[in-house]
C-alpha cells in the first residue's frame, strides 16, 4: 500500500489491521517450519516479512510525526505500538534464532554472511536465549518503552510557547524583514513562537538581554514539566531491560553492537574531545566575555543567552561578517534549487517532481533517477506547521531492496519558507539532512534490510552528513544559488571573511555537545534510581562548557 493511500484514520487503522494479521500468519507459518533451513527457503521470507512489517511500521510513525490530522496522527502511534509489539514477539522467538543459527552459510556470499551475523547477533541483544518468564518480562517492557518514547516525542511535538511582546521596539535589533513578517495581532501584541524561524534570529539579534532570558527558558522548558515523570519511567524501564538480557545497565546493552563497543569507551572518548578542545573554548571564551563587558563592565561570565547574540557581534567587528546581511542571500526557495542542482552535479543524477499525493500542501515530492533508473523516492516537508515534528531529521518510509522495493524518504525540518531568508546555519542544517536521505537513497539497493539503506556502522552514520555540508564553503557552488531580492551574488569577498570566520566558536559549540553527550550518557550508565535530571543536567554542564546551568 502507497504511503499516499493512507489519508484518513480509518484506512491507517485497517491497513495495520490487516497488516499486522498477515504478519502474525507468515510468521506462524516460518515458526512452523519443518525441514533443513537454507538461505532461499528461510531466510530470504524472514527478510521479506520484516521488510514488509518495517515498512507499514514507518509509514505509521512517520505519519505519526508530521500528518495535519490528530485522529490521523493517533491512528499512526496505535499502529506504531502494534506493529512494535508484533517486532517485539520476533525478536524473542526461539524457533527463529535456532533456524538462522542452523543455515549453512559456508557457500554464501560476504553480504549474505554479514546479514545474518546482524541478525544472530541482534536476537541475542533482544534476550532470545533468556528463559520463557524472562522473555515474557522483556516483552511488556519493550511495549512499555515504545508508549513512554511517543508520549515523550507527542510532548514535544505538540508543545509551541509563545514570548508575548509589547511593542515593535522589543524587536530591536532583528532584521526589517524578520520584523515586517510578525505584525502585532488584534490585542496588539507580538507573538514569537519557539519554532526556529522565529526563536534562531532572536536569540542572534534581539538587543533586549532580559527578552533573550526570557526567550531561552521558553525554548529550553517545552515539555515541561510533563516530560521529567515520563523520563524517569523511560529510563527505569530500559534498566530492567538491560538487566534482563544480561547487562549491567542500558548503555552497555546499546553500545554492545557498535564500533564503541562500551559506556567506557564513551567516556574516554569524552573526555579526550573535552581535552583536546580547552584551549579553543577558553580562548574563545575569553573573546565573547570582554566583548559583553563593553557593553557591561560588571559582567563576571557570559551567560548562555547571550552566547549567539555577542558571538554574532564579534563575526560582525572582528571579521567584518553580519549575517543580518549574509542571510539575505539565503531565502528558502533558492537554497532548496541550488542543493538539488549541486546533488545532481555532484552525483551524476537528476531529481525531477513525483506525481503522488501528499500529507499537506507544503510538502514537495521529487524522484531521484540515474538516467532512466529510478533510484529512489523523497518528499521534502520543511516548514513549521502546528503539531508537527519541531526538529529536522530523515524520516525513512521505505527500505528499498535490491529488485523488489525502492527507498522511500522524507525530509523533514522547520524553516523559514518561499523567499523569507534563512540563518546561514539553517542551510548547513539542509545540506546535513539532505546528506541522509541521498545516503538512504544510494545505499537502499542491496538484498537485504539490515544490509540495505543506511547500514554503515552506527558511529559512522553522521559522516556523509558532514561531508555534505562541507560544499556550503565552496564559492563556486553557493554563488549559484546565493542571490538577494535584487537577484545580486553573494560576494565573492563577503564569502571569503564567512569562511575565515568560520571556525570561531567550535571549540565553544563542541563542548556544548560534549555536555548533551555527557547528560545522555550518565542517565544510562548506572542504575537510575536516585538520579536528580535537574543536578545531573547541570553538573554536565559545568564539566564540559563555562555557561552557569538556567533553572
Amino acid at each position: 500500500v502507497a504511503l499516499s493511500d493512507i489519508d484518513t484514520a480509518e484506512k491507517m487503522t485497517a491497513r495495520c489491521e490487516a497488516g499486522e494479521a498477515g504478519f502474525r500468519e507468515r510468521l506462524a507459518e516460518i515458526e512452523a517450519f519443518d525441514g533443513v533451513p537454507t538461505v532461499d527457503n528461510y531466510y530470504v521470507p524472514l527478510d521479506s516479512l520484516i521488510s514488509s512489517a518495517t515498512t507499514l511500521q514507518s509509514h505509521a510513525s512517520s505519519l505519526s510525526g508530521v500528518h495535519p490530522d490528530p485522529d490521523l496522527r493517533a491512528a499512526g502511534e496505535a499502529c506504531d505500538l502494534l506493529i512494535n509489539k508484533f517486532f517485539s514477539d520476533l525478536s524473542l522467538s526461539r524457533p527463529v534464532y535456532d533456524a538462522v543459527g542452523a543455515i549453512d552459510t559456508s557457500n554464501a556470499d560476504a553480504e549474505t554472511r554479514h546479514s545474518i551475523e546482524k541478525t544472530l547477533l541482534s536476537y541475542r541483544l533482544a534476550g532470545v536465549d533468556k528463559d520463557e518468564a524472562t522473555r515474557e518480562r522483556i516483552r511488556a517492557l519493550n511495549e512499555e518503552i515504545a508508549a513512554i518514547g511517543q508520549e515523550f516525542n507527542r510532548n514535544i511535538r505538540e508543545d509551541v510557547r509563545y514570548l508575548e511582546l509589547d511593542s515593535v521596539d522589543d524587536l530591536a535589533g532583528l532584521p526589517d524583514d524578520y520584523i515586517a513578517a510578525r505584525p502585532p495581532n488584534e490585542d496588539g501584541k507580538i507573538l514569537i513562537s519557539t519554532q526556529y524561524p522565529d526563536v534562531l534570529p532572536f536569540f542572534e539579534y534581539a538587543e533586549s538581554d532580559a527578552l533573550r532570558k526570557e526567550m531561552v527558558i521558553l525554548f529550553r522548558s517545552r515539555a515541561y514539566p510533563q516530560n521529567e515523570p515520563v523520563l524517569r519511567k523511560l529510563i527505569e524501564a530500559r534498566f530492567e531491560l538491560a538487566q534482563l538480557v544480561g547487562f549491567d545497565n542500558y548503555a552497555e546493552l546499546v553500545t554492545a553492537d557498535k564500533m564503541s563497543g562500551s559506556p567506557q569507551r564513551v567516556a574516554e572518548f569524552l573526555a579526550d574531545l573535552k581535552e583536546y578542545t580547552t584551549a579553543a573554548q577558553d580562548a574563545e571564551y575569553a573573546i565573547l566575555l570582554a566583548r559583553l563587558q563593553q557593553e557591561q563592565p560588571d559582567a563576571e561570565r557570559l551567560e548562555s543567552w547571550q552566547n549567539s547574540f555577542i558571538r554574532s557581534k564579534v563575526r560582525r567587528e572582528q571579521y567584518d561578517v553580519d549575517t543580518r546581511v549574509v542571510r539575505q542571500y539565503f531565502n528558502y526557495d533558492a537554497s532548496r534549487d541550488g542543493i538539488l542542482t549541486l546533488v545532481q552535479d555532484l552525483f551524476g543524477v537528476s531529481i525531477v517532481p513525483w506525481e503522488t499525493d501528499t500529507w499537506h500542501e507544503d510538502v514537495e515530492a521529487f524522484e531521484l533517477r540515474d538516467g532512466d533508473e529510478v533510484l529512489g523516492r523523497f518528499y521534502l516537508d520543511m516548514h513549521p506547521r502546528e503539531d508537527k515534528y519541531q526538529h529536522a531529521a530523515m524520516f525513512p518510509f521505505v527500505n528499498g531492496i535490491a529488485g523488489k522495493q525502492l527507498p522511500v524518504a522524507g525530509l523533514v525540518c522547520n524553516f523559514p519558507s518561499g523567499a523569507e531568508p534563512m540563518q546561514h546555519s539553517q542551510v548547513i542544517t539542509f545540506l546535513h539532512e539532505f546528506g541522509h536521505l541521498l545516503h538512504w537513497m544510494f545505499a537502499g539497493h542491496k538484498d537485504y534490510m539490515n544490509t540495505s539503506g543506511i547500514t554503515t556502522e552506527w558511529d559512522f552514520v553522521e559522516a556523509p552528513s558532514q561531508m555534505l555540508e562541507e560544499w556550503i564553503w565552496d564559492y563556486d557552488t553557493v554563488s549559484v544559488f546565493a542571490k538577494n531580492a535584487e537577484g545580486e551574488v553573494l560576494p565573492q569577498e563577503l564569502f571569503d571573511r564567512m569562511l575565515a570566520a568560520r571556525d570561531f566558536g567550535l571549540g565553544m559549540g563542541t563542548r556544548g555537545q560534549l555536555s548533551y553527550a555527557g547528560t545522555s550518557l550518565g542517565l544510562y550508565d548506572r542504575d537510575p534510581a536516585g538520579i536528580d535530571f535537574d543536578e545531573h543536567t547541570a553538573n554536565m554542564a559545568r564539566t564540559f562548557t563555562k555557561f552557569e546551568p538556567l533553572e
